[in-house]
């Protein structure tokens, strides 16, 4: 099972240092007005609680049995594909009207098909 004790532990402590580091840096950039190499390195600071939670996520991958593997192998390319799918007719959708989709909207796409495609890969294995 992916979201066990230890996965949530280590996967809530990235988050955190996520959400520490982001409002930590949209301050100092804020208050300090840096210049461009120091304001892409405040830019890019949160994505260490990033790097960190991917580690998390793999480790509990690497952690799993082989059918548990499976069912997230599926959900992961079910996942993929989803979102492949609905940001290619998003930008077409583009062209008549909707509006830019950004890239910050793919990630919590891709998350919440994962999500509803674990449940259908874990059906489908009972």
């Amino acid at each position: 099972m992916l979201y066990g004790r230890r996965y949530l532990i280590e996967l809530g402590s990235a988050v955190t240092l996520y959400v520490v580091l982001l409002f930590g840096a949209n301050y100092l950039e804020r208050a300090l007005h840096p210049t461009f190499p120091a304001r892409m390195v405040l830019a890019l600071t949160p994505m260490l609680g990033a790097l960190a939670a991917a580690s998390a996520i793999m480790r509990a991958i690497w952690r799993m049995d082989e059918l548990q593997r499976r069912i997230q192998l599926d959900a992961i390319a079910m996942s993929f594909l989803g979102t492949a799918l609905l940001t290619f007719a998003w930008g077409f959708a583009e062209s008549a009207g909707l509006p830019h989709l950004r890239a910050f909207a793919v990630w919590p796409i891709m998350c919440a098909f994962w999500g509803i495609s674990g449940i259908v890969a874990q059906r489908r294995y009972r």
